[in-house]
């Protein structure tokens, strides 16, 4: 009782208070405006119109040109998702829009709960900019974007493993043919311990490396120490003909010395009274009834001079003699040619004889004539495999990484058995990053025939710079090398289509008299396409001939079979004899009664 009146007290204290407070001069207090109730309608603040009338504007064109949406205050309010309707005394109806069932929502972000300035900055703008829409838009192309991305990189790496596979049945079919190949460059010290000194290691240099240590000057120092070892060497094979025609012509006087003393004895016993046996002089040479090739072997050998100088031990530790493999690395398509060049030169040199031979002299190089590379690519073709792969796909590639794109950043190979010096590090080609996340950064790079050498350059960026975001690209360890293919007919026959046209003499069928054109020249080129040439005419002759045979050749019946013992024919003729005709074999009385 204490309390419900203390209650009752405490609510009427209140009612007094508020009263008070609330009444002004010219305003109505709540309880005046309770007593009103009825009598005047509520008003909205803000115009309601259609929900068809309300608009929608893609904001996307302009997010995307601007970079964000400008922010209006919306002053219009649509009947259907906007602020909730109320009744006349101005009371929110709870209708189906006021309890949402959307989960994870809060009330506040209602626009059913929300009052007029909220509507004004931000259910409003929301609903006129469709912002829901928009982001389920950029949901959807961001999941198209991904799937397409994905797509790119299956198609990438599929069409990228098939040339990978493709080109190594290329060059196994090349090893099968070939005499030599050019092995892997190793390193000398991995054959002895020797080796491990910076003189036997700087085939392994860069050429920006190898322009500190091989300078002009040294070079050239390298050149004057050969040319002073070839004029020593030429001056002793010099004293060595020399000597040898000395002692020649120390055998002639011998030899005219004995036959003097002969004279002499002659005369003195002629003159003593003695009798003198007269000797013919051709007598005494013995007469040589010996093969011709007896008599070469019979002939003193002769020392003949090196095929290369450079390889006695004098030119060891020399830059043209030893380290031609770093001068082609120093000097790209002209560095190897400097070495033999100057070497056969230094070899012609050393040839014995009075006036000596001119000095080796420094070969120039031409900077008009095309590099390795440029010749044989104008001269050859490529022998490539075609891949099962179509044209639709081909055209949604980052990059096909196949034999074409290769030639464009390969070396020639000079040597049969001796692979070329790896390009510069700046000029080899970069190994791209494909992936879906990499992709979706930059589309751009999806174009087939993408391809770069410099990390800093990105070909169809605005700026043409790399991007930031982009994974930087990766060097490769190996180089691709121009190698002369082999000329076997397996291996022109994997030219491509060209192997495969109506005139290639490796598509001709193989009939049975129609050998003598499949036996073609090996030396026709796949790539010419002309006119098929036969064999030698010989070979076509014998082919002809056995063609005819075949032929014109008459059966012969079996020797036994598997039903009875062999028996003669009538006639006298044996099983292994040609069978007559039934009319031959018919008795004569019965022929003329038919």
């Amino acid at each position: 009782m204490f309390q419900m009146a203390m209650d009752d007290g405490g609510r009427r204290v209140d009612n007094m208070s508020i009263e008070q407070c609330c009444s002004r001069p010219g305003e109505d207090s709540p309880h005046h405006r309770l007593a009103d109730l009825g009598s005047t309608s509520y008003v909205e603040p803000m115009r309601r119109h259609a929900r068809e009338m309300h608009s929608v504007e893609d904001k996307r064109e302009e997010r995307q040109e601007y970079g964000s949406v400008q922010f209006r205050p919306e002053p219009n309010v649509p009947d259907v998702g906007g602020l909730g309707w109320r009744t006349k005394t101005g009371h929110l109806i709870k209708n189906q829009a006021y309890y949402i069932q959307q989960p994870k929502v809060n009330l506040w972000d209602s626009a059913v709960h929300a009052g007029i300035n909220t509507w004004k900055d931000w259910h409003g703008p929301k609903m006129r900019t469709d912002a829901e829409m928009m982001e389920r838009l950029d949901h959807f192309d961001e999941e198209e974007d991904q799937w397409q991305a994905k797509k790119d990189f299956v198609n990438t790496t599929r069409v990228q493993t098939l040339d990978r596979f493709y080109n190594r049945k290329v060059n196994r079919s090349m090893y099968e043919s070939s005499s030599s190949w050019a092995p892997h460059h190793r390193a000398a010290r991995e054959v002895h311990s020797c080796h491990e000194t910076f003189q036997s290691s700087l085939g392994e240099k860069p050429e920006k490396e190898l322009k500190k240590v091989f300078t002009p000057f040294i070079l050239h120092k390298d050149r004057e120490a050969i040319r002073q070892i070839t004029k020593r060497i030429q001056n002793e094979e010099t004293w060595k003909v020399v000597f040898k025609q000395m002692e020649q012509e120390r055998r002639q006087d011998i030899r005219a010395d004995l036959q003097q003393r002969q004279t002499n004895t002659d005369r003195l016993m002629q003159m003593s009274g003695q009798p003198v046996v007269a000797q013919d002089r051709r007598l005494r040479e013995l007469p040589n009834n010996c093969s011709q090739r007896s008599q070469e072997l019979s002939q003193p050998k002769l020392v003949p001079l090196p095929k290369d100088v450079t390889q006695l031990t004098d030119f060891r530790g020399l830059i043209h003699a030893d380290c031609e493999h770093a001068l082609e690395a120093l000097h790209p398509g002209f560095g190897h040619e400097l070495s033999v060049t100057f070497r056969a030169s230094a070899t012609r040199s050393i040839e014995p004889g009075w006036p000596a031979p001119p000095r080796p002299e420094t070969p120039v190089r031409n900077s008009s004539s095309p590099s390795r590379e440029a010749q044989l690519k104008k001269d050859g073709y490529l022998i490539k495999e075609s891949i099962p792969v179509s044209t639709q796909r081909l055209e949604r590639i980052g990059q096909r990484a196949n034999d074409d794109l290769y030639m464009k950043h390969s070396k020639a190979q000079f040597l049969p058995s001796r692979a070329p010096p790896p390009p510069r590090q700046g000029k080899s080609l970069m190994q791209e990053d494909y992936s879906m996340h990499t992709t979706m950064m930059n589309a751009s790079r999806v174009s087939q025939d993408f391809s770069r050498t410099s990390q800093s350059f990105l070909p169809g960026s605005p700026s043409s710079k790399s991007m930031g975001e982009l994974p930087p690209p990766k060097r490769s360890m190996v180089y691709p090398v121009l190698v002369s293919a082999s000329p076997s007919p397996k291996a022109m026959a994997m030219g491509g289509s060209q192997a495969t046209t109506p005139h290639s003499p490796y598509s001709t069928s193989m009939k049975r008299f129609a050998s003598a054109p499949t036996l073609s020249h090996a030396g026709i080129s796949v790539r010419s396409g002309g006119s098929l040439r036969g064999a030698k005419p010989a070979v076509v002759s014998i082919c002809r001939e056995l063609d005819t045979f075949e032929a014109g050749a008459a059966g012969v019946p079996r020797i036994s079979n598997f039903f009875a013992t062999p028996r003669g024919i009538q006639g006298g003729s044996s099983c292994s004899q040609p069978v007559p005709s039934i009319d031959a074999v018919v008795p004569k009385d019965a022929a003329q009664s038919q």
